[in-house]
């Protein structure tokens, strides 16, 4: 891929990258309301939520075999297009199977994309990987930090479906501005690779299991912050409560964008695994603090949480998939990308169902204790976490190799 091809990549990507998390952000936002108006309960949508997970993980394993074969960029262009059309079966939705039967829809098309994108910066950028995998993750947090903003002033002038349609559209947009942008000719593997194959890549089966703790804990919290915030500030009028909560979940990825880039720059620098090993103390820190503090002084225990999971928890991204494309043979990157998202994604999609089911059941800090027990979980991992020295800039290679 030329200098051009490689300048408008990692915007694209980063628009694509807040795009396919930006049409999940609309659910937990909108939970309270969701629920109401299909008579269901916070543990029903939870379900109907971890299976959509589930599925957006899982799928991530087609991505990834399917971007090895068909390429990245038709890949990541299918993904978009699809996922934002299923929006569209929204404007039907009158009751909650029709309902769960969109979010599916969303979460099998929109699954196609991580691993592809991870794959195809692996590829272009194999000089300061980490890098561009951070600037990747801090376009993708520029775009859907605002996304939360959006979706509350759309769904509460004309609710909550307007912004889904949005977000869907602006998706297809996106993937025609991707299919245009200059051919570029990468590894593929035409034959297949099997699962079993890429998990005995020496280092990558202990990722995979941290993957799953990390999992277990960002999409509970993803699925229940939102409704934390408003149950722990019931004095807020409806329409301020409203704002208070996007303007929290805005904080995390504003917080998330300073720590995509210093993350990325950290891995390079210091090395991926010291970079993810601080980045997950943090995490568990931020989880921690905020328990402490959230009976006292509520407002300062959710502004010290917002600030620091969004830093940590965002900052961990580029320092993990740096080292997974390190200790993977270029080839085999698309399935391994599938693979490690689907760990995260697919196996920690309960995570919503659990948190639902201690928030009903107990409370909301019982649900955010279990969440930090996991969040540990991941920071013991990050300590038997393989080793990987970066790329030598003697041979810096920062274009695609022709097959």
């Amino acid at each position: 891929m030329g200098d051009n091809g490689k300048g408008l990549l990692l915007p694209l990507l980063g628009a694509a990258h807040s795009l396919n998390h930006s049409l999940f952000l609309i659910l937990p936002l909108f939970l309270l309301d969701v629920a109401a108006e299909f008579s269901s309960t916070k543990e029903t949508i939870g379900l109907i939520a971890a299976v959509t997970g589930f599925i957006y993980g899982a799928g991530s394993l087609v991505g990834g075999s399917l971007s090895d074969r068909l390429g990245e960029i038709k890949t990541i262009a299918l993904s978009l297009a699809l996922a934002g059309a299923s929006t569209l079966i929204f404007l039907v939705a009158g009751d909650l199977v029709v309902f769960g039967l969109g979010l599916l829809c969303i979460g099998v098309w929109a699954s196609l994309y991580h691993p592809t994108a991870n794959s195809i910066i692996s590829k272009v950028f194999r000089v300061n990987m980490a890098e561009a995998m951070g600037l990747h993750g801090t376009g993708g947090n520029v775009g859907y930090m605002f996304a939360p903003l959006i979706t509350v002033a759309m769904g509460s002038l004309w609710g909550w479906r307007i912004p889904m349609l949005f977000f869907g559209l602006l998706s297809i947009l996106v993937s025609i501005l991707i299919l245009k942008l200059p051919k570029v000719r990468l590894e593929r593997n035409q034959k297949g690779i099997k699962t079993v194959e890429v998990i005995k890549t020496r280092g990558l089966l202990t990722l995979l299991i941290y993957n799953v703790a990390v999992g277990l804990y960002f999409k509970g919290v993803e699925f229940i912050f939102p409704t934390f915030v408003q149950e722990r500030f019931p004095f807020f009028e409806k329409g301020l409560i409203a704002t208070v909560k996007g303007v929290a979940v805005f904080g995390i990825f504003a917080a998330g964008i300073l720590g995509q880039w210093l993350g990325g720059r950290a891995s390079d620098s210091f090395g991926s695994k010291k970079a993810l090993i601080g980045t997950s103390t943090g995490v568990s820190l931020s989880m921690f603090l905020m328990l402490l503090l959230i009976s006292p002084q509520p407002i300062l225990g959710v502004t010290v949480f917002v600030l620091l999971y969004g830093l940590c928890f965002y900052g961990h991204q580029p320092a993990l998939n740096s080292l997974a494309g390190l200790i993977t043979p270029e080839g085999m990157r698309g399935t391994m990308f599938g693979i490690l998202f689907f760990f995260s994604f697919g196996l920690g999609s309960a995570s919503t169902f659990i948190a639902a089911f201690f928030a009903d059941r107990y409370s909301l800090e019982i649900a955010f204790l279990v969440l930090l027990i996991f969040s540990v979980s991941a920071l013991l991992l990050s300590f038997i976490a393989p080793s990987h020295e970066k790329p030598s800039k003697k041979n810096k290679n920062s274009g695609g190799r022709s097959p």
